[in-house]
């Protein structure tokens, strides 16, 4: 399999900075080029949604997220990953300001719309109707590409959509972070390693490897969760996603002690993935295909982690004033 990507070299950042090896597409120019012809073709200019897509990604192409969480992709099909992933991040950012239960209908019809036997449903002439028409236009066309692959990116997306219904006032981190594995869209973004890659895998090999992506999936909650505290602790919501809110509210501890516990958390947590991780390279038998993911499973781990170390939306967090950008 030809390679697409090239090493980043992050010797001069922090000590205590992740040991996922990070890498970056080829192609990372034209990918952000297309990132942002995107947005502006279909986010209003100069709304609250167009700045802050536009801010996600500030620094330019070195610091594209697509380009450094899918560095071995296909470029026409990171193309399409763009365009479904943008298209859910911006369902994902109206949802978290609708009451919970607006928010679970809308989610339930955007579901509806990775199925053919709903496309005579009727669409409104507004922001949400353009989304679905556009989620539809975008299965077909990941369909035409790879059938098999898109169920798996189907069913994962259909899981994520539903899983508001199971947020609730958690009784522990352990019971916070089953769900927020799954909330932070881990199923999702790697089933479009394989499909951007093109690898398949068996059922069995699926279920063998399911342990080590929910590790990942762990970490990366963790992970999300601290670094876009400072942004999320003045969100506008009714329901707020994060351990850090969580241990604060359920051990009643201090925002620094928080913050603090949920970082050691998150060491040992990647500790852990790299355990696995080296466990899994060892072993014998394993098809070219997994070997393949396994390894892409690291470059795509070590890749939103940088991008959330240096990124100005978390660096710099944005303010939710709607007539400002930063």
């Amino acid at each position: 399999m030809a390679c697409n990507s090239v090493p980043i070299d992050t010797s001069h950042l922090p000590y205590c900075f992740t040991r996922f090896p990070v890498r970056i597409h080829k192609d990372k120019e034209e990918i952000h080029r297309f990132t942002l012809e995107l947005i502006d073709a279909t986010k209003k200019e100069d709304s609250k949604a167009h700045k802050h897509s536009l801010y996600k990604y500030a620094f330019g192409p070195d610091m594209n997220i697509y380009s450094l969480s899918w560095c071995e992709a296909e470029l026409d099909k990171m193309k399409l990953l763009i365009d479904f992933i943008e298209l859910t991040w911006a369902h994902d950012d109206v949802a978290e300001e609708e009451p919970l239960e607006n928010a679970v209908a809308e989610s339930e019809r955007l579901c509806r719309a990775m199925y053919e036997e709903y496309d005579d449903e009727p669409v409104a002439d507004n922001g949400f109707g353009l989304r679905i028409r556009r989620f539809r236009d975008i299965r077909d066309r990941m369909k035409a590409i790879d059938a098999v692959g898109w169920l798996e990116i189907r069913d994962a997306t259909e899981e994520w959509l539903h899983i508001d219904t199971k947020l609730k006032d958690f009784e522990s981190l352990e019971e916070y972070l089953n769900i927020r594995k799954v909330h932070v869209g881990n199923k999702i973004t790697t089933s479009f390693i394989r499909w951007t890659m093109g690898i398949r895998l068996s059922e069995a090999e699926l279920a063998f490897i399911e342990p080590y992506t929910d590790c990942i999936g762990v970490w990366l909650g963790l992970m999300n969760d601290y670094m876009s505290w400072k942004r999320e602790r003045t969100q506008p919501t009714d329901r707020v996603v994060n351990s850090i809110h969580l241990v604060m509210n359920r051990y009643n501890l201090p925002e620094e002690a928080a913050v603090d516990m949920i970082r050691g958390v998150l060491v040992r947590q990647e500790g852990k993935v790299l355990e696995m991780s080296e466990d899994l390279n060892g072993r014998t038998g394993l098809s070219t295909g997994m070997r393949i993911y396994i390894q892409n499973l690291e470059y795509y781990a070590g890749g939103l982690f940088y991008w959330h170390f240096l990124a100005p939306r978390y660096t710099k967090p944005q303010s939710f004033d709607p007539e400002r950008a930063d």
